[in-house]
């Protein structure tokens, strides 16, 4: 196991702490600022988290800096002017005085000598497809809730130690669980969130205005109008205790507009206290669980930053996953993270490598929702749009809530793109799963697909190369599509004529080849073959003899250079297509060639940021994606091992500095970063680094 680096005053990052398919976090771990519970929020909730140890009573609380200090609500129910004071009795800790350690499924800090632990756990694993479930195992896989541990080695000790956890949240008070279980310690949100351990000798409850020093107090000794609450645990002198957290979410009832839908695991759960309960009964699974997928990410050969980046990646994913029940069957959701859009599908093929290893039927159910209802027609043919709609408000069939007629740059049409999407998911999906009944079903999408790639590129097929020419009529005569990387300049925005999509749409026609020859559809596949060899002749022919480059964009003598020009190859790998991916086989000429770019374009000043050392998407701009950096990786380590140099080997330590700093960790997993300065400029609280997942493959 890789040995933890000690902390340092510059890290500092929230993480995004979520049960699977709840669109919920817990999100703590930026220095000085809170978190605690957000329901499909689009970033960290505002509530103050309590978590430390006072070592005597006669001490200060010793506290990690997950919070502000609160001011006294105390005064706006006594109307007299009282001078707000900050609570006394505290210390929040500095970084240099704790280590934390997060891991694929836990995230633990520990003070003290490490005699203090405080750890949260984000079990997941497999997950059976859920219209299959029996009652049990739904209740497992689909509960709502974070699991934890708080404990103390007081051993040589000779006093009792207090441990605490707790949450303000002045906005809503939270009530006592014990009034409604018998079973339960802890406080709750009204009915949708809450915190609970085992009532136990040794665990206590406050509540206040000031929770640090409670004053005013009911029968109980708490005052449920306050919003600040808390756990006290008491450790006595010779002992060591761990104590139980579970932290749940619950909401009932229809979620969504458009498509009336409820969350899946309300069938299985009757309430907040039901789910905390099973939280607590089930426990020592769910530790289990989590501690199973520490162990494989800390066995991997990945080094400490990529496992770091793979693990915030993961947490960050998961936060944005949402399992809705929908006309009797699972309806699956992948939130777009600051942006809320509904399963957005240039983020759904880019998560399919993590959905495949943990549950495989979430890509069929978005790509059958994709067909049903968000498929359209154009002028040349069949394709899909950009998402399905935005918080929780799914669109009417055929449109997106992103996409706009009519213009050229962000929020025009994705139109290409999404095509070439649905075929690499839906041939990647029956590849590795072996699912070819499923695939049989959607042999008419198949061939619809293919002859709409073939019309986008030009009527007459003596005309073809293989590259898209023609944008679809939804962006009306002035109008152009775009890419996925909408916010880049024309090296990677624009879709006509561009090298990422053109070699996209080549791994594309490899996989058709491979669909249509399973289905014994032997012209199709025979045509599928032409093509794919087709256009790998055209884009040899767009290589600059004199520069070693590919130009980003096959018009205007546009000269930018970009990574994903070998993006569309990470499905061919993924499979293991050999005679696709053989250097010296059938694509040998544009493998010399990718080759040839890929090593000069990772160098400083061209796709290495020459401030940083971080990997850049394009020459011509400084704003780089972390979720497609690691696909680049990913295909050049395997592809092109000759680029890596010695300058783009130090990419992973900057990458994952970017992320453990308050420039992105502000807001958990950030996507688009400045890489100049190593500040997010967008996509944050994000899903889709979790394409990082690909490593472990390697």
């Amino acid at each position: 196991m890789n040995p933890v680096p000690a902390p340092t005053s510059r890290e500092s990052y929230h993480t995004q702490h979520s049960p699977f398919g709840a669109f919920a976090s817990f999100t703590i771990g930026l220095v000085d600022a809170p978190g605690g519970f957000g329901q499909s929020l689009r970033g960290p909730a505002k509530q103050n988290v309590y978590v430390g140890y006072r070592p005597s009573a006669a001490s200060d609380w010793q506290l990690l800096p997950f919070l502000t200090p609160p001011k006294s609500q105390e005064s706006a129910f006594t109307g007299d002017a009282i001078v707000q004071q900050a609570p006394t009795g505290y210390r929040a800790l500095r970084p240099g005085d704790y280590q934390r350690t997060l891991d694929l499924a836990s995230d633990t800090w520990r003070a003290d000598e490490a005699r203090f632990g405080f750890s949260l756990l984000s079990p997941f694993g497999s997950v059976p497809d859920p219209e299959k479930l029996a009652k049990a195992a739904a209740r497992f896989h689909l509960a709502p809730i974070i699991c934890g541990w708080i404990e103390y080695d007081n051993r040589a000790g000779n006093a009792p130690v207090e441990l605490m956890f707790g949450v303000g949240d002045p906005e809503r008070p939270l009530r006592p669980l014990s009034d409604t279980s018998t079973k339960l310690a802890g406080f709750a949100g009204g009915a949708d969130y809450g915190y609970a351990t085992t009532p136990a000798r040794g665990v206590g409850l406050r509540q206040g205005f000031d929770v640090l020093n409670p004053k005013l107090k009911d029968y109980r000794g708490l005052h449920v109008i306050c919003g600040e609450s808390a756990l006290v645990f008491t450790v006595p002198a010779g002992q060591r205790r761990r104590f139980p957290l579970v932290l749940g979410f619950y909401v009932a009832g229809t979620v969504t507009r458009g498509l009336a839908a409820s969350y899946a695991y309300t069938r299985v759960f009757k309430g907040l206290d039901d789910v905390l309960v099973h939280g607590l009964t089930q426990h020592v699974r769910y530790t289990r669980l989590a501690a199973q997928r520490d162990r494989e990410l800390n066995r991997s050969k990945l080094n400490i930053d990529q496992k770091f980046l793979v693990a915030q990646a993961t947490h960050s994913y998961l936060g944005n996953t949402e399992l809705l029940w929908q006309g009797g069957k699972p309806l699956w959701v992948v939130n777009e993270g600051e942006y809320r859009m509904i399963n957005t599908f240039d983020l759904t093929v880019d998560h399919l490598f993590f959905e495949l290893a943990w549950q495989p039927w979430a890509v069929r159910n978005a790509l059958d929702w994709f067909v049903r209802r968000y498929s359209y027609r154009d002028q040349l043919g069949l394709s899909f749009t950009h998402d399905m709609g935005v918080m929780d408000y799914f669109t009417p069939a055929g449109h997106s809530s992103y996409e706009c007629d009519a213009i050229e740059g962000c929020f025009s049409h994705m139109t290409m793109e999404q095509l070439l999407n649905w075929v690499l998911c839906a041939v990647t999906y029956a590849e590795h799963t072996g699912d070819q009944a499923w695939l049989r079903r959607q042999k008419k999408t198949l061939l619809a697909c293919a002859d709409s790639m073939h019309r986008r590129d030009d009527a007459d097929p003596r005309k073809r190369d293989g590259l898209l020419k023609l944008d679809s009529d939804r962006c009306g005569p002035h109008g152009s599509e775009i890419t996925t990387y909408d916010s880049l300049d024309v090296s990677l925005g624009q879709a006509r004529n561009n090298l990422y999509l053109g070699v996209k749409a080549l791994g594309s026609w490899v996989l058709l080849e491979t669909a249509f020859t399973g289905l014994g559809l032997k012209e199709s596949a025979r045509d599928a073959r032409v093509t794919a060899d087709l256009l790998a002749h055209t884009l040899t022919t767009k290589f600059e003899i004199d520069t070693g480059f590919f130009p980003a964009v096959f018009e205007q003598g546009n000269r930018s250079r970009i990574l994903p020009a070998v993006e569309g190859f990470v499905y061919l790998l993924f499979l293991g297509n050999r005679e696709a991916i053989d250097r010296s086989g059938r694509f040998a000429a544009l493998f010399a060639q990718l080759s040839r770019h890929m090593t000069q374009a990772l160098q400083p000043g061209v796709c290495l940021d020459p401030t940083s050392g971080g990997w850049k998407m394009s020459s011509t701009s400084t704003n780089t994606w972390f979720s497609k950096i690691a696909i680049a990786q990913y295909v050049v380590r395997r592809l092109f091992p000759e680029a890596m140099s010695s300058a783009a080997l130090v990419g992973d330590h900057v990458h994952a500095d970017w992320q453990r700093t308050p420039g992105c960790g502000v807001y958990a997993m950030c996507d688009q970063i400045r890489s100049d300065s190593g500040i997010t400029c967008g996509s944050r609280y994000y899903p889709r680094g979790v394409t990082a997942w690909l490593w472990l493959h390697e």
